[in-house]
C-alpha cells in the first residue's frame, strides 16, 4: 500500500497531518474540509471582528494557521515564542512570513479590550510556553496550553496551581497523554542521568536526535556530555536557536561562545549553503571561532556528543565514523516516516548501536488530575486530545465539546457577550 506523504506545510485534519497536495489547496477548500475552522471575522478574507489572537507557544500545531489571520488583528505571544518563530522562518523551516506581534511578560497581566489576561510560564518542550487566565465581566477562564510537570521547569506547574484563580468558570486543559497511556514518563533530570550512562558506555562517538527547539532536551544532553567530559557539538541551525534565545537576557542557556568552550558547531553542507546563499552569512560566521571541522570530528570522535538529524547523514558519512551510539530522543511516532527509517538503517550499517531515550513534553495524567483538583473550576473542557471521554472518569464537571467552533461559542456564552 502506498504510504501517505506527510505535509511539509504541517496542516492538520482530525488530529493528523494532511499531505502536501491537500495543504496547498486554496483557503476556501481548506475551510470546506475542516482543516481551517470556520470562525467568521478571524481571517484575512473577512472583515475583522476580533481584538486579538494569543499564542501559547512555538509549536507549529499552535501557530501554523496564523498565516490566514487578518493582518489587522494583533497577535500576542511571549518574547521566547516570538524569537523561536522568527528563527524558524529565517531558516526557512516554516516558509510563511512571521506575523507582526506584541509580546507579554509572564505573570504580568495585560489588557485586550475588556479582557484582562494573565500569562503563566509553563513547563513544556517548547521554550517560554504559557498558560492564560482570562477575566472579563466577573467571569474567569483558564487555559493551560500544552504543559507538563516533569521537565526542567517543573516548579512552574506548582506555581500555576497555587497562583491561578480557584473556582474559575471554565478550565480548558490539554490531555495528549490520554492517548499514550503506555508511554514511560521520566523526569528530565532522570533522562539526563540515563543519557550520561549511555554516553559514558559508548566506545565511539555519541549521536543523539532531538528537536533543535526542545531546549530542555538539548540542555539535558549538554549537561550529560559535560559530566562525561566530552565535547558537545551542535549544527549551525541549533547553534543559532540557542544564541537567539540567550540574547533575550532572562536565562542562562548554554550556547557556543567563549563562556561555554566545550560547545562546538558543525556546518552541514546543505544548511551552510542555504545560510550563505539565502539567509545571511552572519548567521554562520558568528560561530566560526567554535567550528568543529570534519577532520577534527573524525580525529576526536570518541570524545564527542553530537546532535544530528537525518539531513546530516552525508556529512556524517564523510567523517569516516567508526561506529558508536545513536540515541533517538523524540516521540516514537515520528520514526514511522521512510526518511527517518532510511537514516537509522544507514547508521546501523555504519555499526551504530541504536538506543531510545525520551520523555514527553506533555503532562502526565496524574498531573492533569492535580490541576483539576487544585483549581477546582466550575466546568472543565478537555482540548488537545484524541480521547476527551477519558476525562469523564475524573470529574463530574467535565463537558465534552466535539469541534473547535462549538468550543468558541461556549466561551462567548461564558463571558456573556461576543468576543470582539
Amino acid at each position: 500500500m502506498r504510504r501517505r506523504k506527510i505535509s511539509r506545510q504541517l496542516l492538520f485534519l482530525n488530529g493528523l497531518p494532511i499531505d502536501d497536495k491537500l495543504a496547498t489547496l486554496p483557503p476556501e477548500d481548506l475551510l470546506k474540509i475542516g482543516v481551517i475552522p470556520g470562525i467568521a471575522g478571524l481571517y484575512s478574507w473577512d472583515t475583522p471582528a476580533f481584538d486579538a489572537v494569543i499564542i501559547s507557544h512555538a509549536h507549529l500545531d499552535h501557530y501554523r494557521l496564523l498565516k490566514f489571520v487578518h493582518p489587522d488583528i494583533p497577535v500576542y505571544m511571549s518574547a521566547g515564542t516570538e524569537r523561536l518563530i522568527r528563527v524558524t522562518v529565517l531558516f526557512k523551516i516554516y516558509a510563511d512570513n512571521p506575523p507582526a506581534c506584541r509580546t507579554f511578560k509572564m505573570y504580568e497581566p495585560f489588557g485586550i479590550g475588556d479582557f484582562i489576561i494573565k500569562p503563566y510560564l509553563m513547563d513544556h518542550s517548547a521554550f517560554d510556553a504559557a498558560a492564560f487566565e482570562i477575566a472579563a465581566e466577573g467571569k474567569t477562564i483558564i487555559y493551560t496550553g500544552d504543559f507538563r510537570g516533569h521537565g526542567r521547569k517543573a516548579v512552574c506547574l506548582d506555581r500555576f496551581i497555587s497562583g491561578a484563580t480557584r473556582n474559575a468558570d471554565l478550565l480548558l486543559t490539554e490531555g495528549t497523554m490520554f492517548g499514550r497511556k503506555d508511554e514511560v514518563i521520566l523526569t528530565e533530570k532522570a533522562l539526563g542521568n540515563a543519557a550520561f550512562d549511555m554516553i559514558s558506555q559508548s566506545t565511539g562517538i555519541t549521536l543523539f536526535q532531538t528537536s533543535s527547539q526542545n531546549i530542555d532536551r538539548l540542555v539535558s544532553f549538554y549537561k550529560a556530555a559535560q559530566k562525561a567530559r566530552k565535547i558537545f557539538v551542535v549544527d549551525v541551525y541549533t547553534a543559532n536557536v540557542l544564541y537567539e534565545l540567550r540574547q533575550l537576557g532572562n536565562n542562562r542557556l548554554p550556547y557556543p561562545s567563549a563562556e561555554y568552550k566545550d560547545i562546538k558547531v558543525c556546518y552541514p553542507y546543505l544548511m551552510t549553503q542555504k545560510i550563505f546563499n539565502e539567509i545571511g552569512d552572519e548567521y554562520a560566521r558568528r560561530f566560526s571561532a567554535f567550528h568543529m571541522s570534519k577532520e577534527n570530528l573524525t580525529r576526536h570522535q570518541s570524545e564527542i556528543v553530537m546532535c544530528v538529524r537525518p539531513s546530516m547523514y552525508f556529512d556524517l558519512e564523510k567523517c569516516s565514523l567508526q561506529g558508536g551510539t545513536y540515541i533517538y530522543s523524540m516521540w516514537q511516532g515520528y520514526r514511522e516516516s521512510e526518511y527517518q527509517k532510511r537514516f537509522e538503517d544507514k547508521l546501523t550499517k555504519l555499526h551504530f548501536e541504536t538506543k531510545f531515550l525520551h520523555t514527553s513534553g506533555h503532562v502526565a495524567i496524574e498531573d492533569i488530575k492535580r490541576v483539576m483538583t487544585g483549581l477546582n473550576p466550575q466546568k472543565i473542557i478537555p482540548i488537545h486530545t484524541m480521547y476527551p471521554d477519558d476525562f469523564l472518569a475524573f470529574s463530574d464537571k467535565v463537558e465534552i465539546v466535539a469541534v473547535v467552533h462549538n468550543m468558541l461559542l461556549m466561551l462567548y456564552n461564558e463571558i456573556n457577550g461576543a468576543v470582539r
